[in-house]
């Protein structure tokens, strides 16, 4: 039975290769070939990020090739939009600031909305808020679905010498999603302190 089904698998095997080149010498010229110099973009369903591949596929397609070429989408632009029931009821937020290469220089900090500070002395600054308790989405604006913190999160605008390096936001309950990323420094989304009411 093992002989039979090896027999099956290598005529099956046979079948494919005929099918797929036309005579030996095509079958010699694959064995003689270095894989590493074959251009991935020739191959169906490649997704090679090659920067030639990704020429060869931009150009085929302007040649009218089967496939359109890929356009970047348009950046979107949104506002910030603190809806009234949240507007004024927060004054601060509690930071994680991780030092990557010390852990033992780890500093929890409470950053008043609106104001600014130095990451050590590596001239970066952030600047914090607004904060959204409850932070959604549109095509328009960032926003707060009233002040329940169901998904709290902060604005961060970090820059270095006058550069702009980041500006999004801080998720308390997803810290890793879209987060300020850099070699020495990590910012994480603690706590949040309300404004006193008497």
């Amino acid at each position: 039975m093992i002989r039979i089904t090896k027999y099956i698998v290598v005529l099956a095997l046979a079948f494919l290769v005929g099918c797929t080149y036309e005579s030996k010498e095509d079958i010699a010229d694959l064995k003689k070939t270095d894989i590493n110099k074959l251009n991935v973009s020739q191959f169906e369903g490649s997704r090679s990020k090659s920067p030639q591949a990704d020429a060869d596929y931009g150009s085929q397609a302007a040649d009218g090739g089967d496939h359109p070429s890929v356009q970047e989408a348009p950046k979107v632009e949104r506002a910030v939009v603190v809806p009234e029931e949240a507007d004024g009821k927060w004054k601060a937020v509690k930071l994680l600031i991780k030092n990557k290469k010390d852990d033992a220089r780890n500093e929890m900090k409470t950053i008043t909305l609106g104001s600014s500070f130095a990451l050590e002395d590596s001239g970066i600054k952030v600047t914090v808020g607004p904060f959204l308790p409850n932070f959604v989405m549109s095509q328009k604006a960032y926003t707060s679905s009233g002040n329940e913190l169901t998904n709290p999160a902060v604005q961060l605008v970090v820059e270095q010498n006058g550069k702009t390096l980041y500006t999004g936001w801080a998720f308390a309950k997803y810290p890793t999603m879209y987060a300020f990323e850099h070699e020495d420094f990590a910012l994480q989304l603690m706590d949040y302190i309300p404004i006193d009411v008497s």
